[in-house]
């Protein structure tokens, strides 16, 4: 049976092996730990949008009233909002894909009773529909009574947005609440809504309701185990070499060692 030969630990170079052996196997448990501590924040983000999501649908000056007008406290609510959509200002947002479901997305400004603007994010039409407004969608007249849940908007474009035409907005990349703010004539709110249900319908054809995001955890749980097998590897590597260095230095002295004739 081979025997292991205790000098070996005490060359420089299988020192410098064993210390970052056991500092990478450090490093790669605290990755997975950090990976760990990731997952933990996700499923505490997640359980809080789904509180606010399964919430009873409620007035947005309901809401306001008792979360302030931070977009952040509002956002993924269920809110009820009354108002009169301009139609005339409607616009798109060209080549959308959600979930596999690929159209062009339609934002409509709603006035609410006190003259602010909400953008409603109405839903998806078929690409190449024409128009802002989308022909064959439009929105009746008069009063509405909406359903749907709360957001903020969309991160703008890294390069910004270019200029509309003449002024006027009629397309955007992103539903970019600062940027439709600066050109549209009216108070637009730092929130929008992402309409579910609206009273009355359409006098025309319904929109294809934008499916809400799904709640997943991501992959930190799977990044975590394989951090953890890298730190396994990185020891039992380091202790496999150490051994067979050891173990073949215990080989070569016995090999040299004189043979006595009896």
């Amino acid at each position: 049976m081979a025997t292991f030969d205790t000098a070996t630990l005490r060359k420089p170079r299988w020192i410098l092996a064993v210390v970052f052996g056991l500092f990478l196997g450090a490093v790669f448990v605290w990755l997975g730990l950090w990976q760990l501590s990731r997952l933990a924040e996700r499923q505490d983000y997640n359980a809080s949008v789904a509180e606010r999501i399964d919430g009873e649908p409620r007035s947005l000056a309901a809401l306001v009233g008792q979360f302030g007008t931070d977009p952040d406290d509002l956002v993924d609510r269920n809110a009820v909002v009354t108002g009169r959509y301009i139609g005339a200002d409607e616009f798109f947002s060209v080549g959308r894909n959600y979930d596999g479901l690929t159209g062009t997305l339609v934002m409509t400004p709603l006035e609410l009773d006190d003259g602010s603007i909400m953008i409603v994010v109405r839903g998806l039409v078929p690409v190449g529909t024409p128009g802002p407004p989308a022909a064959g969608y439009e929105t009746p007249d008069g009063t509405v009574t909406l359903t749907g849940l709360i957001d903020d908007g969309e991160e703008p474009l890294r390069l910004g947005e270019p200029a509309p035409d003449d002024g006027v907005l009629s397309q955007i990349s992103r539903v970019d609440l600062d940027y439709i703010d600066t050109w549209y004539d009216g108070e637009v709110l730092s929130i929008d809504l992402v309409l579910e249900n609206q009273i009355p319908p359409n006098p025309g054809k319904s929109l294809i309701p934008v499916p809400r995001s799904e709640l997943t955890e991501g992959r930190h749980l799977g990044y975590a185990v394989q951090w953890f097998a890298f730190a396994v590897i990185a020891v039992v590597g380091i202790t496999a070499l150490v051994w067979r260095a050891g173990t073949e230095r215990t080989t070569d002295e016995a090999s040299r060692e004189p043979v006595t004739l009896e």
